[in-house]
């Protein structure tokens, strides 16, 4: 039996896969496809050529010297953008069983963040490159690329950097980051990320050291934002700011900007043929760039990232249940209830408390402004730097006045609320506490007119008038109703305190 066990949790971590199996089976085939894709693309590249009976020796004798080709490499950037999220969505789909809403992917930050990583990436190599002018005195001259040609390599780069993103912040932050925590998040793609590049031209230790501490920099502005747009925007434009403007070499590939600037020496500073992340330079300013990239993200992370360190904390003896659901609502439950709630920087998500008494019964309440007679779940928002458990012993003194004892969270759901093209994530933690004594309103903020005692399974009851309440509070009563169906289900696995 011990034997088993132990084989159990070396394969699975509750009724999944272990995440570091789906991380090898992501990074693996994410190898297989880089691989694949292109030979694909160059076969379809070089007939492409043929078909129109354009000579081959300019285009080899250019990949022979390591300069990418704009319409192949913009080809291959398509390409490992694709697999990336193909894969990603299919391994969340059946293997991680994560929506896709967690991928961060929300847009409701896009343009402030995707503006503040073009600022990032833009600024920063224009400074290295002010430093290499400084260090190495030349006249700026024009570089071989045409106007055509750097409006080519500009698009060629976007898919290329969103297909790293998508991949090592995207997923497998994602991943680690649910398993173990920001820490682990952060460090262990950072890692893989600096790998990936280990067969560059030109490399060297201190170029991977460079790509790894990139690669923190980025997944440190997912971990703060919670999505994918400020770590896009600062990889593209710092690649198209070192090699189609300044010419500088990216990653250790030559490349025709409009300025034809040298790196020059001392090379453990400018980076030579590597490119300036081959140098200490890189490493300075990377260091240094943490300071406005901390000021650009002040704004509470999506409910999305938040999400995910809480999942973290709650699941280190186990993973819990994780559900999500899609609602469709009208316009005022969307303005009144979700944008409110969202505006709220405080509220990261909610605890809904099922509070037991020895006897097994539950605790519902009913508050001054709810229909008559609806009785549901007490719950509350979480506030920033709050624990799930933390939030779920302060709700129940504000809501009920009394102590809770041996709070454990069964699970946890999320909503996308959708509103014609609006979209709004949240989620509820629902927590299971055991209580003495007769409840009172702790808060009379919280305007509750009344409690009461029930059974267990008259939860589904419960949820079931949630689910029939009048048009105007049909939508917030099938929000509601999710806790208690979800509740229902989880809660005949834990027994009750002993009489």
């Amino acid at each position: 039996m011990g034997e088993s066990q132990g084989c159990r949790r070396f394969f699975l971590r509750g009724a999944l896969l272990h995440p570091l199996w789906r991380a090898g089976i992501y990074t693996f085939g994410l190898l297989v496809a880089d691989i694949v894709l292109g030979l694909l693309v160059g076969i379809l590249y070089i007939g492409a050529l043929l078909l129109a009976g354009i000579p081959l020796e300019a285009a080899l004798g250019d990949l022979s010297r390591g300069r990418p080709l704009s319409l192949l490499f913009l080809g291959i950037g398509v390409a490992r953008l694709l697999a990336a999220l193909g894969l990603a969505l299919v391994m969340g789909r059946f293997l991680d069983r994560e929506p896709v809403e967690t991928m961060g992917l929300d847009l409701a930050r896009f343009g402030r963040d995707s503006a503040g990583g073009m600022a990032l990436g833009v600024g920063n190599m224009l400074f290295i490159g002010a430093v290499i002018l400084a260090l190495k005195p030349q006249p700026l001259q024009a570089g071989n690329a045409s106007w055509g040609a750097f409006l080519l390599d500009a698009i060629a780069l976007l898919p290329a950097a969103a297909a790293e993103e998508l991949a090592f912040r995207g997923y497998l932050q994602r991943l680690f980051t649910t398993w173990r925590g920001p820490v682990v998040g952060v460090l262990v793609p950072s890692i893989l990320f600096g790998l990936f590049h280990a067969l560059n031209p030109n490399v060297s230790v201190l170029a991977l050291v460079n790509i790894t501490l990139a690669g923190m920099v980025f997944a440190l502005a997912v971990e703060r934002t919670g999505t994918l747009w400020l770590a896009i925007a600062y990889h593209y434009a710092w690649n198209l700011t070192q090699g189609p403007i300044l010419g500088l070499p990216v990653s250790g590939m030559p490349w025709d900007g409009l300025l034809a600037l040298q790196t020059g020496d001392p090379a453990v500073v400018t980076g030579a043929a590597f490119g300036p992340e081959g140098g200490l330079l890189s490493t300075a300013i990377l260091l240094i760039s943490l300071l406005p990239l901390w000021a650009l993200t002040r704004r509470p992370a999506t409910l999305v990232g938040v999400l995910r360190r809480q999942r973290a904390d709650a699941e280190r003896r186990g993973v819990l249940p994780y559900r999500h659901y899609r609602l469709k609502v009208g316009a005022d439950f969307f303005r009144d209830f979700v944008v409110a709630a969202a505006e709220r920087k405080h509220r990261m998500g909610e605890v809904v408390l099922l509070l037991r008494e020895k006897n097994g019964r539950i605790l519902l309440h009913n508050k001054s402004f709810y229909p008559p007679g609806v009785f549901r779940l007490p719950s509350g928002g979480i506030l920033p730097g709050e624990s799930v458990l933390a939030a779920a012993r302060r709700e129940a003194q504000e809501e009920t006045g009394l102590e809770i004892q041996d709070p454990r969270p069964l699970g946890v759901l999320s909503v996308t609320f959708q509103y014609g093209r609006q979209r709004q994530f949240f989620h509820s933690w629902v927590v299971l506490a055991e209580v003495e004594g007769e409840p009172r309103p702790g808060d009379i903020g919280e305007r509750i007119a009344d409690f009461q005692w029930v059974s267990p399974d008259m939860l589904a009851k419960v949820a079931e008038e949630l689910r029939a309440l009048p048009p105007e509070w049909a939508d917030w009563g099938r929000f509601r109703a999710l806790a208690h169906e979800a509740a229902l289900q989880w809660l005949p696995h834990i027994p009750s305190s002993p009489p």
